[in-house]
């Protein structure tokens, strides 16, 4: 067990909440600095946050494997019993901001790669470790790595997030997308003796949320726009501020709102169907004007459940009841599932999801060891098989 220990604690001391990921960035370059074979990448998303990706080439040309994990952790809070970025051990389990929530996961995988050079396994193909800056808030990162082409050729990737939950070790294969949204409303102000002077931002804002909901939740009962494994899109609105003073019609107003959606009915209606209403209330000048602002926008994901990927890991991983299941949250399957090609994605990893951001989060270091394994067998059994069994 001690050989798997130091990466993990070291990551967990590594204070990158929300930010310092360039840090964890340049700890993991320096584990696999000088090994043969092996060549590393930096690539930053913001002053301090960087990227990395590790690649690992195997001895004859193959397919691309690739392990992901985000390199940031929510803040640790408060009410802690173990110190939150101390990475201590008590009664088989390791305490610490991120533990669960995925430095476990980063680890596990980066000791799967380093058990395999270290054992110096043929392998055809390449086995990568993707790290990625921002995923807690807007998954930046992976868009960046996404979009600059970083990902293009990789085969399959495996999301090491913690997936265990209800007595399963659960495959994720799909979740819904979630579009973050504010809604601006700029009236004209006046006295609210005399309303008809002004123009108030507030009601134009009633109309749309009556309006827009009213439409989502026909969207939302609409047979055809139903998905079996991840249900329907929804609107939630879910914060709204206007106004400076009870006596004065109020000039500005605004709200926020999140759209979870399934492929059916995905970014581009749903964002459509905001913007729809918008036009129609800008046509009438006696209204407040309202306009869009994205601030978030994670497409829906769905990957296959059942190809080559699914069946290495559920090989690997005998005994742990994998179940296939569909996450109704979002993660970097959104990201993902938007490269070039058919490439096979899936998330599991070890940890209880219910310890992801809570206080006194921990990992099973019993879960920790057997998911090492998996996660070795699981990328050789994947770069062994052949080309038609893919999805």
């Amino acid at each position: 067990m001690e050989k798997y220990l130091k990466i993990l604690q070291d990551l967990v001391r590594i204070e990158s909440v929300n930010d310092h990921e360039r840090q964890v960035a340049e700890y993991i370059e320096g584990i696999f600095k000088g090994r043969d074979r092996v060549e590393s990448q930096i690539i930053d998303s913001y002053p301090g946050r960087a990227n990395i990706i590790v690649k690992v080439k195997g001895k004859r040309p193959g397919k691309i494997f690739a392990f992901s994990g985000h390199l940031d952790v929510v803040a640790s809070g408060e009410g802690w019993t173990h110190p939150p970025f101390g990475g201590e051990i008590q009664d088989g389990k390791l305490y610490g901001r991120g533990t669960c929530d995925m430095k476990a996961g980063v680890a596990a995988s980066i000791y799967a790669i380093l058990d395999i050079l270290e054992e110096d396994r043929d392998f055809p193909g390449e086995i990568w470790f993707i790290g990625t800056v921002g995923e807690e808030i807007g998954m930046q990162g992976a868009l960046d790595l996404v979009e600059g082409g970083y990902l293009d050729g990789v085969d399959a990737i495996l999301i090491s997030e913690p997936t265990k939950r209800d007595g399963e070790n659960q495959a994720i294969f799909a979740c819904k997308g979630s579009i973050m949204y504010t809604i601006q409303s700029q009236g004209r102000s006046a006295h609210s003796s005399m309303p008809d002077l002004g123009i108030n931002s507030i009601l134009a804002l009633s109309d749309y949320i009556h309006q827009v909901q009213e439409e989502f939740d026909q969207v939302t009962a609409n047979p055809a726009y139903q998905n079996k494994d991840l249900g329907s899109t929804i609107n939630v609105f879910s914060m709204i501020q206007g106004g400076n003073q009870v006596n004065s019609v109020p000039e500005k107003a605004w709200l926020k709102g999140n759209i979870r959606t399934v492929p059916e009915f995905g970014s581009d209606k749903a964002i459509g169907l905001l913007q729809d209403f918008i036009e129609k209330n800008n046509q009438d000048p006696t209204r407040a004007s309202l306009s869009l602002e994205l601030d978030q926008v994670l497409d829906p994901a769905q990957a296959g459940r059942d190809n080559a990927l699914i069946q290495a890991l559920k090989k690997a991983g005998q005994g742990k009841n994998i179940q296939v299941r569909p996450l109704i949250g979002a993660c970097e399957l959104c990201r993902y599932i938007n490269l070039p090609g058919e490439v096979q994605l899936l998330v599991y990893g070890p940890g209880l999801t219910k310890n992801a951001h809570v206080v006194d989060e921990y990992i099973e270091l019993d879960e920790y060891l057997d998911t090492i394994e998996i996660f070795k067998k699981t990328a050789l059994d994947f770069l062994g098989r052949p080309e038609e069994n893919r999805d």
